[in-house]
């Protein structure tokens, strides 16, 4: 694949000025009510944020790097809503964030920057920021897990803050803090603590490992309470008492997560969660009683294999321990974002449960890291049950409107599982990667017809060219010509055009999402990024895209060559479609700011003020 396929013959380019971006801001505003656009979303791994000083090897939307970026999405693309992928807890061997807690937040997204505040009670100091954990990453462009999970590295600077936090006195308001924290969220803090407990007790972070005993503490709701008291005491290797250390993380986590959520409120930018339906083995340990003995979620991997991710929760006991797990799962996540985006939702409507396969009582796995299993001959469906009595109930008694539920039906059972929930007012999600003439296409959902993808309203859905297991946008338009003859005819373009010129392609692509209400697509596709965010069924080099510090930069250069969101350009394509094909005084001025970000000049707002002020 042949990246400089997009380029130009003459490649020039320039940023904007404040002064320009306040009038494309107007024109934004213009646009938008024209074409009737409500959610423009930007979806973002924390891990991809940029750190433009202290680099512990890994971003964070906690951070003000994640504010800044931020801002240029919201003025140059009209990004009004970030999805933030899954939040939770993760290890050097375990990357996937789809693999991570449900409820614990991740302590590698904590901005240890902020501790250093009054307001964190100056639990760090400057000498601790300038640690070589914090200044030995070189390469700025890529996650490096092994620093993040390095002996002196996330955890020891935690650890540093956490004695000096316990030394504060009672009446501190940071410690008022912490016990209102711990009063707010008793169903699973502590379970999630004790954990921690149990894995230095047993040497091991890998429960299967551990003694029958504290592998089943929590086997019955109450648990074992004798064994949680003596887990209770449990010290590290450094004297420090997990359980404590443990919650004070999460009270950290969560108050740097309140604290962002405001930040981007405060721009104007909604933030939405990303729920994984999957557990972890931790969320299984503390809740033991609400899943299937040895039964896990699975997945149909052709030629009649199936593949088992994760422990799955007993579907007969919804309205017992299997139900009220589920239903503080979404409150919490209700409480912390705006709105929420659920994984694989169909999981939840005709789930696929699968008993993983043994040889000599060993897991079986394909060539490809696949974790085998058999599907079992009934299989449990619980239509819109779910989606209605826990997860809207739970939107609605934490005020959040049902559009803001975003339901991933992408593979799986997600056609058997459309009738469910396709009037619920929940917001579906599509992608146009595989659209052509007869599928999968904006004009295909909006248009009459028997399939259940059809017949929908703009708003019922929110569509964009991929997800992050997808490969780049500029990837997907090497192999898209076929995708040119429903593009020239629903956006009135040039059909030639599109077939032998990437660049006009990839913008009529683009163009298309916003013909209709709601539109998202990954940070790196914005920015004009060729990288990958998840390549599945392989390791090596997954998870670890981060924007460039100097991402205003190359997303101006990336413009210039045709890649990236060139806003401006999409927004006159969708209104001119609109008016088949005719311009409009409002796509004049449109098309202008598009030839502006076409001509030579300064590539940051910074240097355009110098020049255009």
């Amino acid at each position: 694949m042949k990246i400089s396929a997009m380029n130009t013959a003459v490649a020039f380019g320039r940023a904007l000025s404040t002064r320009e971006q306040k009038e494309f801001a107007q024109l934004q505003k213009e646009a938008r009510k024209t074409l009737n656009l409500d959610k423009t979303t930007a979806t973002i791994f924390d891990f991809s944020v940029p750190s433009s000083k202290k680099d512990t090897g890994i971003g964070t939307s906690f951070s003000k790097d994640a504010q800044d970026i931020a801002g240029l999405l919201k003025v140059m693309c009209g990004v009004n809503s970030i999805q933030l992928q899954p939040q939770g807890e993760i290890s050097n061997y375990v990357r996937s964030p789809y693999s991570g807690t449900g409820f614990s937040l991740g302590a590698h997204i904590i901005d240890l920057t902020k501790l250093q505040d009054e307001s964190y009670a100056d639990l760090l100091s400057d000498k601790d920021l300038n640690s070589p954990y914090m200044t030995r990453v070189k390469d700025h462009d890529k996650v490096d897990y092994n620093n993040v999970f390095a002996p002196d590295g996330q955890k020891a600077m935690l650890q540093t803050a956490f004695k000096r936090f316990s030394k504060l006195e009672a009446s501190h308001p940071l410690k008022k803090e912490y016990e209102a924290f711990k009063k707010e969220n008793t169903y699973w803090l502590e379970k999630d603590a004790l954990f921690e407990a149990a894995a230095v007790a047993n040497g091991s972070g890998d429960m299967r490992t551990w003694s029958h005993r504290d592998q089943n503490v929590f086997a019955t709701k109450q648990g074992d309470t004798q064994r949680i008291a003596e887990l209770k005491a449990i010290k590290d290797d450094k004297g420090i008492n997990v359980v404590d250390f443990n919650e004070f993380v999460q009270f950290i986590a969560d108050k740097q997560q309140k604290e962002s959520k405001q930040k981007f409120n405060a721009q104007g930018i909604d933030i939405f969660g990303d729920c994984q339906i999957g557990f972890s083995q931790k969320d299984y340990w503390a809740h033991k009683s609400a899943f299937y003995p040895t039964q896990e979620f699975g997945c149909d991997i052709g030629e009649g294999n199936y593949s088992c991710w994760s422990p799955a929760i007993d579907f007969g006991k919804i309205n017992g321990d299997a139900g009220e797990l589920l239903y503080n799962k979404f409150n919490l996540f209700f409480k912390r974002y705006n709105g929420v985006r659920i994984d694989a939702a169909w999981q939840l409507i005709k789930p696929l449960i699968c008993e993983p396969l043994k040889h000599n009582g060993k897991d079986v796995f394909d060539a490809n890291g696949n974790k085998l299993g058999q599907k079992l001959n009934h299989q449990p469906d619980m239509g819109g049950r779910i989606i209605n009595d826990i997860v809207l109930k739970a939107a609605d008694n934490n005020g959040v409107s049902r559009d803001k539920v975003f339901l991933e039906l992408l593979g799986g059972n997600s056609y058997d599982s459309l009738d469910a929930v396709k009037h619920s007012g929940a917001t579906l999600i599509h992608i146009t990667k595989y659209g052509s003439d007869s599928w999968g296409r904006v004009k295909y959902y909006e248009s009459y017809g028997d399939n259940k993808y059809q017949n929908m309203h703009p708003g019922d859905y929110t569509i964009g060219p991929g997800t992050h297991d997808n490969e780049s946008l500029i990837e997907q338009v090497d192999s898209a010509k076929d995708r040119a003859s429903y593009l020239a005819k629903d956006l009135h373009l040039n059909h030639q055009e599109l077939m032998h010129s990437p660049e006009s392609l990839s913008k009529a692509i683009w163009a298309e999402l916003f013909t209709t209400k709601n539109q998202f697509a990954t940070l790196p596709d914005i920015l004009g990024s060729e990288k990958r965010i998840n390549m599945p069924n392989t390791t090596d080099g997954n998870w670890s895209y981060r924007a460039s510090r100097d991402y205003e930069r190359q997303y101006f250069e990336n413009l210039a060559q045709g890649k990236g969101l060139n806003l401006a350009d999409a927004l006159a394509k969708a209104i001119k479609a609109k008016h088949n094909g005719h311009s409009t005084k409002l796509t004049d001025k449109l098309e202008e700011f598009a030839y502006i970000l076409r001509q030579q000049g300064p590539m940051t707002t910074k240097e355009a003020d110098k020049l255009y002020a």
